[in-house]
């Protein structure tokens, strides 16, 4: 038999050919687990991501690896779903990513914006500063997030504490320092405060002290030797002698704004206090 004769052309086009499709292979299985893979393979031929000629369609370039097609010339370079790119800190897309986390830059035409992870930003709403959902002269102090209204209607201490309560408010307790100076500044006169040492009327002696909304009786600012739980005429048709077991701020003591006791059945103003953010 007569062997034929390869030109040298021909044979030049066949060893192309072979290379070209060897080089194929080579990255099929040399990128397909993408564990030992240069990470920046890829960044360093921005035009494999970009379309250019030869550069076929990027496709699926997900987190365990990028896989690439033998597509044909040129092209709008398609990066296909920009994939997981792990837990990036930001949204931006990326036209693959390898190993665990990934790579997350990059903006390949036509990828869309991917999975760019969990965000740093810190959630909440805006913090609360107007109160005329409560009340229209209610006023807010940023030192504890929270509402406050003068009631300046004379009520004893339960017929006051009843009206917060319609109003879903209770009466006003003072954690603080900064919270006794703002109630006294928003209403200079006496008033009462929701804290009461739980005796009746014609109980004597002092009880403990605790506050409406049974939250830690830790801060105070009574004048000097108070409460005292005095003994004082009763109000109204009780007559003899009652005793003093409400708390409320006063102009006197060591100055003015300072706590002490007073009779419960007394009818003095008092201020409301809302602690929640919405009504």
């Amino acid at each position: 038999m007569v062997k034929p004769i390869l030109q040298p052309h021909a044979t030049l086009n066949l060893g192309r050919a072979c290379l070209t499709a060897g080089l194929a292979v080579w990255l099929l299985l040399g990128t397909g687990g993408c564990g030992g893979a240069d990470s920046n393979l890829f960044e360093s031929r921005p035009e494999l991501a970009d379309g250019g000629a030869g550069a076929g369609k990027a496709s699926n370039a997900g987190s365990s690896g990028m896989v690439l097609s033998a597509g044909g010339t040129g092209g709008e370079g398609v990066a296909g779903g920009a994939g997981n790119a792990g837990l990036s800190a930001s949204g931006t897309g990326c036209a693959f990513s390898c190993g665990e986390a990934g790579p997350s830059g990059g903006d390949a035409p036509g990828g869309s914006a991917g999975m760019g992870g969990v965000s740093d930003r810190a959630g909440g709403g805006s913090a609360l500063t107007d109160c005329s959902a409560f009340a229209a002269d209610a006023t807010f102090l940023s030192a504890t997030q929270h509402c406050y209204l003068v009631d300046t209607e004379q009520r004893t201490y339960a017929a006051a504490q009843a009206h917060c309560t319609d109003l879903k408010a209770h009466l006003v307790t003072l954690g603080s320092e900064a919270e006794d100076e703002f109630a006294w500044s928003i209403h200079a006169e006496e008033h009462w405060v929701g804290a009461s040492d739980g005796k009746m009327p014609k109980q004597s002696g002092a009880g403990t002290y605790t506050w409406v909304t049974h939250e830690p009786f830790d801060y105070s600012n009574w004048s000097w030797n108070q409460p005292d739980a005095s003994n004082t005429d009763c109000v109204g048709s009780n007559g003899g002698s009652c005793f003093e077991h409400c708390a409320f701020q006063w102009k006197g003591g060591d100055h003015n704004g300072q706590w002490n006791d007073r009779n419960c059945m007394h009818t003095i103003a008092s201020i409301c206090e809302w602690d929640d953010s919405s009504p």
